[in-house]
């Protein structure tokens, strides 16, 4: 009678597998969109809206008074109310208490570590679809693929940066100063430019565009910074805004939002602006089956000065 051998192709298929200490990387896009935002927070207990309030500039005074002793008439103050209320938003694993138990991979920690991606990337994407929705739109027509909009253009980029000059917005980042250094080129005070990361190709393009590399001092430049022409720094992502087949000729449009200074806010519930809530299995059913786990935020982002941030329409030179 042969005797029953425990040989490596009787072993259960996990033994027969070594798992890699460390799991791979996820694919994750630069979160971009609430970079130039200004942070504002809606107290506890101070009802669900935060009203935002701007005093408009008053007249210059460029008449003498002259002697006549006559009042001339008074001026007024006027001001702008912009309201913002947060809305929540979240979303939940269930894992079986046994997947806990007996799975070689730490999957609560895995699932932790997901569901916090998710969020930011949620708040990027609620930032992105804001501006997308709503900030001032001008197309590209500096390029010569002949589509409506062009690719983008050194001469574009004038456009957009002297409409924001003359609306009055303010740059965000200070200016680099140039150094003797071969191949580097001193970067002006700039706007941010947040972009598709297909993009990249058409600016490199760009005349008198500086890639990050170029730059005469590394301080302060970000991961997700591609680099910058004029008084634009550029940010790009794969999860930039873009709409297939939005053009003219029925090529993918992408949207380049540039912002000033204060231009956009994100609003948060304070208290609430991102909680991460776990439920042992002893709370679930009468057996202790699930454990959850999951995230939950409130918050609204919007546009605090219409003229401070301009969305510029781009179709790609190809």
């Amino acid at each position: 009678m042969p005797l029953d051998i425990v040989t490596n192709t009787t072993m259960p298929l996990p033994v027969q597998q070594a798992c890699a200490t460390k799991l791979l990387a996820v694919k994750t896009p630069y979160l971009i969109h609430s970079i130039p935002a200004t942070k504002k927070y809606l107290p506890r207990n101070s009802g669900r809206t935060l009203r935002f309030i701007r005093y408009n500039t008053l007249s210059t005074a460029t008449v003498p008074l002259g002697d006549s002793g006559v009042m001339p008439p008074p001026t007024t103050l006027s001001n702008v109310f912009i309201d913002a209320t947060p809305s929540w938003y979240g979303q939940y694993l269930i894992l079986n208490e046994q997947v806990e138990l007996q799975h070689q991979d730490p999957v609560l920690n895995e699932a932790t570590i997901q569901l916090g991606v998710s969020m930011r990337k949620s708040e990027d994407e609620l930032m992105r679809n804001m501006m997308a929705a709503t900030a001032t739109s001008i197309d590209c027509v500096g390029g010569a693929n002949g589509d409506t909009p062009t690719e983008i253009t050194d001469s574009d980029i004038s456009v957009i940066i002297a409409m924001l000059a003359g609306n009055d917005a303010h740059t965000i980042l200070d200016s680099i100063e140039g150094a003797n250094k071969f191949g580097t080129a001193p970067i002006a005070a700039s706007f941010f430019g947040l972009c598709h990361s297909d993009l990249t190709v058409d600016l490199r393009t760009v005349s008198g565009f500086v890639t990050t590399e170029n730059y005469p001092n590394q301080n302060g430049v970000l991961r997700s910074e591609f680099g910058a022409a004029q008084n634009i720094r550029f940010l790009y992502s794969s999860a930039g805004s873009k709409s297939p087949s939005a053009s003219a000729a029925g090529a993918t449009v992408y949207d380049i939002f540039v912002c000033g200074m204060e231009a956009i806010a994100c609003v948060e519930q304070d208290g609430a602006s991102a909680k991460f809530i776990y439920r042992d299995p002893m709370y679930d059913t009468a057996l202790a089956l699930n454990a959850t786990v999951g995230y939950k935020f409130a918050q609204v982002p919007v546009i605090l000065n219409d003229e401070w941030v301009i969305k510029l329409r781009a179709t790609l030179n190809v």
